[in-house]
């Protein structure tokens, strides 16, 4: 990964990119925003460019807190979403295309069978290596994407969720930090009989609204979202693929549910 990729990669970009610079976004907007009258123009544009420089440092970490965090999703989710929606007892699908995604499937990934309801709740654990089998032969034959844009797009959007909920105690923690430096600094002011602007009074909301979006936005819940969407995309092309070998376009799938 370089930093060509973290822009030119609509994946890379939107997924790890994106979630480094909303953690770092509070302490750029408390030191441009709330220390304005104190920085010069030259100075406030060296600032913002040191925070995106950060945020390119900071992908990798958004990523390893996003994979971190995912086995702890899927445990509390019951399972990896584009292999449970393949159960019987999941309501997602109607039973009627549920029917014909099992029947396609079993034929498509050889040495599998669809289970049976009645041998799903038998033996669970069986029934969801099939299932299992089906979703990595779905994921593994619809890595262009040109031919299935919407696979993509909602794999980039659960990428995304998921990184950023990774990252959610250090954003927590990074934004109640630049809050606090920036309620501090403008009492500091305020006690020199300086004068506040608006300009730092609202910094300092939009940095607190970060928090609140840390806090109380960015959940599990907010995740298992794009990852049901992912999964379900991913399902509505087995009525499509052929069998074929795997599409040697397109690129291997960085997070997937």
């Amino acid at each position: 990964m370089t930093p060509l990729n973290l822009i030119t990669d609509g994946y890379e970009r939107k997924a790890r990119l994106y979630p480094a610079l909303l953690l770092i976004a509070p302490i750029v907007i408390t030191i441009v925003g709330v220390a304005s009258t104190k920085l010069s123009t030259l100075e406030s544009f060296a600032t913002v460019l040191a925070g995106c420089g950060g945020a390119f440092l900071l992908t990798q970490l958004a990523r390893d807190a996003g994979k971190k965090r995912e086995e702890q999703f899927f445990e509390a989710w019951g399972g990896l979403p584009s292999a449970a929606i393949f159960r019987h007892r999941d309501t997602r699908i109607d039973a009627i295309t549920k029917t014909r995604y099992h029947k396609q499937l079993s034929t498509l990934v050889k040495g599998t069978k669809a289970p049976s309801p009645e041998e799903e709740a038998a033996d669970p654990a069986i029934a969801d290596q099939v299932y299992s089998a089906w979703s990595s032969y779905l994921r593994i034959h619809t890595r262009d994407t040109k031919k299935y844009p919407l696979v993509f797009q909602e794999n980039i959007s659960y990428g995304y969720r998921r990184n950023v909920c990774g990252l959610r105690p250090l954003g927590i923690v990074v934004s109640s930090l630049s809050f606090a430096g920036g309620a501090v600094w403008l009492y500091h002011l305020h006690s020199i009989s300086e004068i506040i602007t608006t300009e730092s009074i609202g910094a300092l909301i939009c940095v607190f609204a970060i928090l609140l979006l840390w806090a109380f936005r960015f959940t599990p819940d907010w995740v298992r979202i794009p990852a049901d969407a992912y999964a379900e995309r991913l399902a509505e092309t087995a009525d499509s693929i052929n069998g074929d070998s795997p599409s040697s376009k397109g690129r291997a799938r960085k997070g997937t549910a």
